[in-house]
């Protein structure tokens, strides 16, 4: 029955289980000291709840770490990282089937199971270097601009390489050295083929060495797991499974104000900025090492592409410099990351979809924002922007008497004014300020109207929602805003809330419930559109023959995995061509007016123009789009292009109306 000793050409060597077993416990104690430190690091951040919903973290968790979801981009790279993970994964499963043979009375190494096990282990080496090689090949051949290459990038392909070439060696030379050839061990008896030549004592002398030095390799692999990028292994799946569970398009709350306000002696100075490493959360230093520099955050940021001072995955490196040690003259901001970088930053979350470990950018580089407000180091037209925002709850600064001007012919239902309603209908900023999403606000009234649906607007009783405050770092402003629009929409008994804005949408449905916005049903225009055109209140006949294509807003987008209902209604208007674009869904670019960068212009190409010319490359002739600030923005680029007829620029409320009035 075929078989092999577990410990052939080994039992003649002095103690050598002694030896094996003591440098295992040795490489063990490594690895364990390795993770207490890291752990250690991972304490000194503040205390956060990522404990729960255990069910949805263990699947998150297997998705991303064993089914790759998420990587449907990188198809290559995909089989590649697949290959040597199974591969790799296989063969450490395999090594423990040894151990517990080893430690068993009964002998199970033998027969059919021998056979398989053998076979799997062929395989797996054999395609865990074939990813090697596909990986050398993206690395050092394509070399893609995401990547920069560290010496020991270099080292840990080759470490990994040698680890399977020196165990098909000693495979071979074993099946050699005692005449037994297995050809369900195909690599190895191929192998064996060519040691045929060499006598049998210097077949055992070469096994012996490389069965050594395999064994070092194996206990250096294991003690240095923790302080090499191979402790993504084991760092990665955990982060995953503390990665944050709330709602993408909220941001952290480093303190609660109605909390505060309750305070029988609340703190003078409650503002939490980030000055050390110690200011982030456990989970935020956790992020800091699961980093492998992988590049593809890099690759997808809207001011990277457009040579803006940000790299997402600098950031991420430069904060884990800091946290490893790397001295402080000032803090982190002034000393390693600049303020500039931090200001090109639109809130896309392009870099957190995009991240294959759980990595949370955005979070960071809101906080260092915080800092920056904190100290009153913002950009002066930024600083305007909020004292814009807090003395006049407006931007743009517009007098707050002028909200409901665009209202002027239209009997627009008041809310002071009506009996029974429904909805209210949330203007905005933009919609009551913007002339260009003023003609939307209009639009809408109109369609609603036309729905005989029972709606109210609140006129000079809306304020700013707080979004570009908070995601300009001023974290006071934004809570006062929430508060006293959640007391309005208390007092009113508000319910249900539409709103033609994806900020505002998100502020409302993802942050506003913490600070007791319950109950309340928010709604995009989108959706309401589309549930009226289902319910045949909206009916579209006239045809619009037209080639378009959709740009998502990053906030209805990637920040609530708003995609379909822009495209349903689209295609269900007569007689439009609907093209996609390149860049579109998870993978849209984004206009360039999140984050605040709407009132403030960062250095390096303009966005919004980058946007544009994908618009234009998909052939369409014109864009729809479902957010005032992407309307902006591409309405802006529009008067930046020199062809003779840029894009068209329509909001899906106004295809709509075309289609209908």
């Amino acid at each position: 029955m075929e078989t092999r000793g577990l410990w052939w050409n080994i039992h003649d060597f002095p103690h050598y289980r002694e030896i094996f077993y003591t440098l295992f416990y040795i490489s063990v104690l490594f690895f364990i000291y390795g993770f207490y430190l890291k752990i250690k690091n991972w304490s000194r951040g503040k205390l956060k709840n990522n404990f729960n919903n255990i069910p949805n973290r263990l699947k998150n968790m297997f998705e991303k770490s064993f089914f790759h979801k998420g990587w449907e981009k990188y198809k290559v790279l995909r089989l590649a990282h697949g290959l040597v993970f199974f591969g790799f994964f296989a063969l450490w499963i395999g090594t423990d089937i040894l151990t517990v043979q080893d430690k068993m009375p009964v002998y199970f190494f033998r027969g059919l199971f021998y056979k398989v096990y053998s076979l799997a282990m062929d395989l797996s080496g054999i395609l865990m270097l074939f990813g090697l090689l596909i990986f050398t090949y993206i690395r050092y051949i394509q070399k893609p601009k995401r990547l920069d290459n560290y010496q020991n990038d270099w080292f840990q392909l080759v470490y990994l390489a040698l680890f399977v070439i020196i165990g098909f060696l000693i495979e071979g030379l074993r099946q050699s050295a005692t005449n037994q050839i297995e050809p369900y061990a195909p690599l190895g008896a191929l192998i064996a083929g060519g040691f045929q030549g060499l006598s049998y004592d210097m077949q055992k002398s070469i096994h012996l060495t490389l069965w050594w030095l395999h064994s070092l390799q194996t206990f250096s692999f294991i003690a240095l797991i923790p302080f090499t990028k191979f402790n993504h292994i084991f760092i990665a799946p955990v982060n995953l499974f503390f990665a944050d569970s709330e709602p993408k398009g909220k941001l952290t709350t480093p303190f609660n104000l109605v909390e505060i306000l309750e305070m029988e002696n609340p703190p003078e100075d409650f503002a939490q900025s980030v000055s050390g490493i110690e200011d982030f959360s456990w989970k935020d230093l956790m992020d800091l090492d699961a980093c492998t520099a992988c590049g593809r955050c890099h690759e997808v940021c809207p001011a990277t592409n457009s040579e803006k001072p940000l790299s997402p995955k600098q950031v991420i490196l430069d904060l884990k410099q800091i946290m490893y040690g790397k001295p402080l003259q000032k803090s982190v901001v002034s000393d390693l990351i600049s303020p500039e970088t931090l200001w090109s930053c639109t809130s896309c979350n392009a870099c957190v979809e995009s991240c294959p470990v759980g990595i949370n950018q955005l979070s960071k580089i809101i906080d260092l924002r915080r800092t920056l407000i904190h100290e009153n180091k913002a950009p002066n037209n930024l600083l305007n922007t909020l004292k814009n925002i807090r003395s006049r709850s407006n931007p743009w600064g517009q007098p707050p008497e002028d909200r409901e001007k665009w209202t002027e012919g239209l009997d627009v239902p008041m809310i002071d004014a009506t009996g029974e309603f429904e909805y209210l209908y949330w203007i905005g900023c933009a919609g009551a300020y913007d002339s260009r999403n003023q003609n939307i606000s209009k639009t809408m009234v109109k369609l609603l109207k036309k729905a005989s649906v029972k709606f109210v607007i609140l006129g000079k009783k809306e304020k700013c929602t707080g979004d570009t405050a908070r995601r300009a770092g001023d974290e006071g402003l934004f809570q006062e805003l929430a508060i006293e629009n959640i007391e309005v929409f208390k007092s009113k008994n508000i319910k249900k809330i539409i709103t033609h804005c994806p900020h505002c949408f998100n502020t409302f449905k993802n942050e506003y419930p913490e600070f007791g916005l319950k109950d309340v049903e928010i709604i995009h225009h989108t959706e309401i559109l589309w549930d009226l055109i289902k319910a045949g209140k909206l009916n579209m006949t006239r045809e619009i023959s037209e080639e378009i294509t959709y740009h998502d807003s990053c906030y209805l987008g990637r920040h609530n995995g708003q995609y379909n209902t822009s495209r349903n209604i689209l295609n269900k208007i007569p007689g439009l061509k609907y093209t996609e674009m390149k860049n579109s869904r998870e993978r849209g670019t984004c206009c360039g007016g999140g984050g605040a960068q709407l009132w403030y212009e960062a250095p390096g190409k303009q966005i919004n123009v980058m946007r544009l010319n994908e618009i234009k490359d998909s052939g369409a002739k014109a864009a729809a789009t479902a957010c005032p600030f992407c309307t902006i923005m591409l309405e802006t680029a529009r008067t930046l292009d020199k062809s003779t007829e840029p894009p068209k620029v329509q909001d899906i409320s106004e295809l709509v109306a075309r289609a209908i009035l």
